[in-house]
């Protein structure tokens, strides 16, 4: 029988940071029930990941993956990344720079949604509508849209829907996969090509997507918590209220 959902954790190459540290430390204390796997590169030193968790599972991929955020965009645009994981139904891709409020994980997979992401950071009036995303952006719309998407790195996706739009859409998976002046080009990708002319993926609406993850910026407490926030760095953590309400220790 196969697990329901795994809790996949990142890491980069570059020197973990000192808010990355508190993320990691804190999602494997609210995650805790589920399986964690960390990828990483070949050869990898994970030594601060094992002074959080002594026992740890890691699964590794071409070092090349793990230079830069970039870099693992395009293993995320491979069907072989999500094969690799086949024995659960779900992933919960979780980057260092988002953070679980509450433990509703099995709720959000039993919702019948194949893809769940926070929306592109970029105000409203300058996200693409329909229209446009049925006949396609230009490189440069697609440049601004993926800028929007800038440390937003928590998603939660059916492993069997990923791996059959890859498969299904080969052409575009490799264009985006190869287009290095695509910031992000992992999330345009998901966000776009899936259902562009017709549905491959089921995803929320965007009042259901806040109550899954917002951006901690815009996060306002209306007495409603999402499972989560994305975009969070050394650089706005403190300015974030939501953290302002934590203890000194958590």
């Amino acid at each position: 029988m196969k697990e329901l959902v795994t809790v996949i954790i990142p890491i980069l190459e570059t020197q973990i940071t000192p808010t990355e540290e508190k993320i990691l430390h804190h999602a494997l204390q609210v995650l805790s029930e589920y399986p964690i796997i960390f990828v990483a590169g070949e050869g990898a030193d994970l030594s601060v990941v094992r002074e959080h968790a002594e026992q740890i599972d890691v699964v590794h991929f071409p070092k090349r993956y793990f230079e830069s955020r970039q870099h693992l965009g395009q293993l995320f645009l491979m069907a072989d990344f999500y094969d690799r994981f086949n024995w659960c139904d779900f992933l919960l891709i979780h980057e260092l720079n988002s953070w679980v409020i509450k433990d509703e994980l099995h709720y959000w997979c039993k919702q019948g949604y194949d893809y769940i992401k926070a929306p592109s950071f970029l105000p409203v009036a300058n996200a693409p509508g329909m229209l446009k995303r049925i006949s396609g952006l230009s490189d440069e719309e697609k440049r601004v849209f993926g800028s929007g998407y800038a440390d937003n790195g928590l998603y939660l996706c059916r492993i069997e829907r990923m791996t059959g739009v890859l498969k299904s859409k080969k052409k575009p998976a490799h264009a985006y996969r190869h287009d290095a002046g695509l910031p992000n080009a992992d999330s345009v990708f998901w966000e776009l090509e899936p259902n562009r002319l017709w549905p491959h993926l089921r995803k929320p609406t965007d009042v259901v997507r806040s109550h899954f993850v917002q951006y901690g910026v815009q996060y306002e407490n209306k007495g409603i918590l999402p499972f989560a926030l994305t975009g969070i760095s050394g650089a706005n953590i403190r300015e974030i209220p939501y953290f302002k309400t934590l203890p000194e220790t958590e």
